[in-house]
């Protein structure tokens, strides 16, 4: 009888179905990433003032903000060589409303309708 039992309960053990759990879905970057160089600048004031925010990330790498700086940034500086685009939706989505500026001032001063409302950002060379 504990043969059958064993048996039985290892029958029935082998035929359920295992389990098999998919990998966590990936979380777009919020911070500085190791051996991504900086390529960003953003500041909560106009022209480059108050609390600064140094984006690192590959290129064409799309990164959400942080949250201490989401929705409070009112200017930008990419580095030299780069241009970089700001969303006010996380992961770069809305297609119709994004700011682009580049290292030569053109964010000293982001528009009304985007000014604290950045929440991802992605550079590129130009």
């Amino acid at each position: 009888m504990k043969l059958t039992t064993i048996l039985l309960t290892l029958g029935i053990t082998a035929a359920a179905p295992s389990t098999v759990l998919a990998a966590p879905a990936p979380e777009y970057n919020y911070y500085q990433q190791a051996n991504t160089p900086d390529i960003v600048d953003m500041f909560v004031n106009a022209n480059y003032y108050g609390n600064k925010y140094t984006g690192s990330a590959y290129e064409g790498q799309c990164v959400n903000l942080p949250p201490n700086f989401n929705d409070n940034l009112s200017s930008g500086r990419a580095r030299p060589g780069y241009h970089c685009t700001v969303w006010p939706d996380a992961n770069c989505r809305t297609n119709k409303w994004n700011f682009t500026f580049d290292d030569r001032g053109s964010g000293a001063r982001f528009p009304d309708w985007i000014n604290d409302r950045a929440s991802s950002w992605r550079c590129v060379r130009y």
